[in-house]
């Protein structure tokens, strides 16, 4: 305890409390750009994003992510927006209004009779999404969805994302399964 007539040396200070903070027109300056840039970049990043996404082919109509999974046969039907975007190297699809058509399940039975170990997709083309790609005149140097034109039953054969074979039309399909 201190004694009387003691006195203490040491005498806390006052706290100063809301000490307003001058900042020069500089420093505001520098951080408005700051702020700017940063919004700026962030804009071109998704920007960028989503363009590479839509050349993946995300947005397209009837998209499935690639797997890693090995596929030796698909008896699945696809649709047409995903023919160029498979996870194979090589694989063939075969275009037909499977609704009307009985003849196309042999021509997928032949190909994979042949023992071969490449995948066979089918593309129903009754189907309306489908119905898009029927035109007058067929297109064997399509190289996206965008491109593609079926103008009768179709058998294309896809190596490494572009078309190697095309063939349309019941006689020239039976002729390379004979022959093959």
């Amino acid at each position: 305890m201190a004694k009387k007539g003691m006195q203490l040396k040491y005498k806390p200070k006052k706290r100063e409390r809301n000490k307003n903070v001058e900042q020069n027109q500089d420093d505001s300056v520098k951080s408005f750009i700051k702020t700017l840039v940063g919004v700026i970049v962030f804009l071109g990043l998704m920007y960028l994003m989503g363009f590479g996404l839509q050349k993946l082919g995300v947005f397209d109509a009837g998209y499935t992510a690639p797997t890693k999974e090995a596929t030796k046969f698909s008896y699945e039907y696809i649709p047409a927006s995903t023919v160029f975007n498979r996870s194979d190297n090589t694989y063939y699809v075969l275009f037909d209004n499977y609704k009307s058509s009985f003849t196309s399940d042999s021509y997928i039975n032949s190909l994979i009779d042949k023992e071969t170990k490449t995948a066979v997709y089918k593309v129903d083309m009754s189907i309306e999404e489908n119905a898009r790609i029927k035109g007058e005149k067929a297109n064997p140097k399509a190289t996206k969805f965008n491109e593609l034109s079926i103008n009768d039953i179709t058998l294309i054969k896809i190596t490494n994302g572009r078309i190697s074979m095309y063939l349309s039309g019941i006689d020239k399909i039976e002729e390379y399964l004979v022959k093959w």
